[in-house]
């Protein structure tokens, strides 16, 4: 994942809403695939978030559609999910806090 911006700041971003499901330890996540910074850089193909309120003016988000939001990005260590780890951790940056808005 390209460098989604200074962490503990709020940034702006636009992405396809993937739709959302559950981790094996039934946290609710959401995928948003096809992530741009706000010039238009591609970032990544998706990035797996918590769900937070995920919709837009009381109407849920579609599956498909590109939405602008701002978001906090933040560093973590990828790789290391309770007993599936894999050989080789690395850092990499995830997204929360996230607000959509109109466009």
């Amino acid at each position: 994942m390209r460098n989604l911006g200074t962490t503990l700041t709020m940034h702006s971003y636009t992405a396809r809403f993937g739709g959302c499901g559950r981790t094996n330890s039934q946290v609710s996540v959401a995928v948003l695939t096809d992530v741009m910074d706000e010039r238009g850089n591609f970032l990544t193909d998706h990035v797996w978030v918590k769900q937070e309120k995920f919709h837009l003016n009381g109407t849920a988000l579609q599956a498909g559609e590109r939405y602008v939001f701002s978001a906090e990005p933040y560093r973590y260590i990828k790789g290391a999910y309770g007993t599936k780890a894999v050989k080789r951790l690395e850092i990499d940056i995830g997204l929360r806090n996230i607000v959509f808005f109109c466009t």
